[in-house]
């Protein structure tokens, strides 16, 4: 057995379906293995989506598309959308050439910069409360290059019932005016949620140093994605189902076993189940090694 198969899901742990999951994918641009494959192919999971790109929606399967939207978020007014040579840089706010080129591999040079901008289009945004095609979300992922913050700001009912929420974060500004990350923990805070984990830390080394690598960080931090959850301490806000739901996917999404662990304890003191125990055997039996935890990602 090797180290990624040393999982298992919270269906094989407690015997039964897993509960379904309804995902928000916001910048849902597909680029290979989504994190939460393991919640779809287990059958469980419903995914919404919102892109600005209605050609990248083309690759979502049919069975799915009318799930999935085309729209710019964000506060509702008109706003500038910055195109980039890479389509995965672009964003609604401005890269910011002065810090983009402090780094290796990552450029806002016009000849071939990743982040040069190749066209700005004036667009409308749209509040994320104000659309009306969401049933309640348990797991939102966003990732909008820089706009995050905004978005998630109007969207404070679709986060209100949400349990698990996975964010692009930057720590320096890689566009004009971006909201870094602790602004990101502090309203998300402000909101009901704890910070959980750092996890695919990206790092770049800076200009004119070279490693043997270029994609390995030396010392800088420039983004990651930032996992925050539900206040797990506020435990009257979830309901026996959100408990479960939020073990399904702290254990198959993120390999956070110990919190798991910790609702489906929950869980069995309300309902006189015995799901921890269960889950502690399937543990003993997997002896899962592996962790997700501030690991670095390399190319990215």
């Amino acid at each position: 057995m090797t180290e990624e198969q040393r999982n298992f899901t919270i269906a094989d742990a407690l015997g039964e379906p897993a509960p379904e999951i309804t995902i928000l994918d916001i910048g849902a641009m597909p680029t290979g293995t989504e994190r939460y494959h393991a919640l779809v192919s287990q059958g469980c999971a419903k995914v919404y989506g919102v892109e600005p790109s209605a050609a990248a929606l083309q690759e979502v399967p049919m069975e799915e598309r009318d799930r999935f939207i085309t729209h710019f978020l964000g506060d509702g007014r008109p706003a500038t959308f910055y195109e980039t040579r890479f389509p995965g840089c672009s964003s609604l706010l401005e890269p910011n050439a002065e810090m983009i080129n402090l780094f290796q591999t990552i450029g806002a040079e016009p000849e071939t910069g990743n982040f040069a901008v190749m066209e700005t289009s004036a667009e409308e945004t749209i509040r994320l409360d104000d659309l009306d095609m969401l049933p309640d979300i348990d797991f939102i992922s966003v990732d909008t290059q820089g706009s995050e913050l905004d978005i998630l700001k109007n969207g404070c009912n679709v986060l209100s019932k949400a349990l698990v929420l996975e964010s692009e974060v930057e720590f320096v500004p890689l566009y004009k005016n971006q909201p870094l990350f602790g602004h990101l923990h502090v309203a998300l805070s402000e909101r009901g949620f704890v910070m959980h984990k750092l996890i695919d830390i990206v790092g770049r080394a800076f200009r004119p140093f070279r490693g043997q690598d270029l994609f390995k960080p030396v010392s800088q931090m420039l983004w990651a994605d930032a996992i925050f959850i539900r206040d797990f301490t506020a435990l009257e806000k979830f309901s026996d189902l959100d408990l479960i739901k939020a073990a399904t996917i702290l254990n198959d999404v993120y390999l956070s076993h110990d919190l798991a662990l910790f609702f489906l304890m929950r869980h069995d003191e309300r309902k006189g189940t015995n799901h921890a125990a269960a889950y502690l055997r399937k543990y003993i039996e997997v002896q899962p090694t592996h962790i997700h935890y501030g690991n670095f990602k390399g190319i990215a």
